[in-house]
């Protein structure tokens, strides 16, 4: 918006978003969404006036409602990136689309809580008794922080979003296999993911992780078992490093299944919108 609004306009809206009539609100919330993400910073300061009162409510919606859109588009932008960049930063991947669903969730403490579990991993590496690197890494991400997978669980979206995945030390293949390059990026590893058939892995120096199963080692003939076991005919390729379009591309097709599982139309949709941004389709 071209100017703040004034203490006239800001008084006379706080009295219509008192207002128990349903048509009155939705009016006055459109003017407010009008006013775009600029406004955001406007709209922070006025809830610190009304805290406790119904008005703070209707505004934290707005608020909420406004930086959904600015994260949903952020994250559309990044996969056009993508498309034309397949080094674009997995980790900014990550928490973009966790944005899109958790606006308004500061991600800044979940980079940290990643920076002190690469940093436990690197102190563990300077010990009598030195572990290999992946040991080092298995054994904080696993033992000391109680990583697991979501057996019980495991259609569930919460387990794809990287924010939520740190918050309940619950993952998938995927995210569990996401924290093992995160880190590993930290510590320069050059651990890269594997995309098996409905099975994500890690790999470090021609040797197989599996992060689902506490990082157990795995050899070429596991591996082939894990596609296989899938009806899949497995080929040489399967155990080729995944791009970071691969990727991000797995956890949308991930968010797509759990949702149509879900009948969650409006989320389906949006995934569905994030799929033919990183296609290069039209939307």
């Amino acid at each position: 918006m071209a100017a703040p609004l004034s203490e006239k306009q800001k008084r006379s809206l706080f009295r219509l978003l008192s207002d128990d009539d349903a048509t009155t609100l939705r009016l006055v919330k459109d003017q407010l969404y009008g006013f775009g993400n600029e406004a955001v910073p406007q709209y922070e300061e006025w809830i610190k006036e009304v805290r406790g009162t119904p008005v703070e409510q209707h505004l934290i919606e707005v608020l909420h409602h406004l930086k959904r859109g600015g994260c949903h588009q952020a994250f559309l932008d990044y996969c056009a990136r993508l498309r034309a960049d397949p080094h674009a930063d997995l980790e900014e991947a990550c928490f973009l689309l966790a944005a899109t669903e958790y606006s308004a969730t500061d991600m800044q403490p979940c980079r940290e809580f990643l920076d002190e579990m690469a940093e436990d991993a690197r102190l563990a590496l300077g010990r009598d008794g030195t572990p290999s690197e992946m040991q080092a890494l298995s054994q904080v991400i696993h033992e000391k922080f109680r990583f697991r997978g979501n057996h019980d669980r495991y259609y569930e979206a919460e387990n794809t979003y990287l924010n939520r995945v740190l918050e309940r030390r619950l993952g998938i293949p995927l995210t569990l296999s996401l924290l093992y390059l995160l880190l590993g990026r930290r510590l320069d590893l050059e651990i890269a993911g594997v995309a098996l058939p409905g099975h994500f892995i890690v790999r470090w120096r021609a040797q197989f992780y599996d992060p689902f199963h506490q990082g157990r080692l795995l050899d070429e003939e596991a591996c082939r078992k894990i596609v296989t076991s899938r009806n899949q005919e497995f080929r040489e390729e399967h155990l080729a490093p995944a791009s970071h379009r691969q990727i991000v591309l797995r956890m949308l097709m991930n968010l797509a299944r759990v949702y149509e599982i879900e009948e969650d139309r409006p989320r389906l949709a949006r995934i569905r919108q994030y799929l033919r941004a990183l296609n290069g389709a039209a939307s």
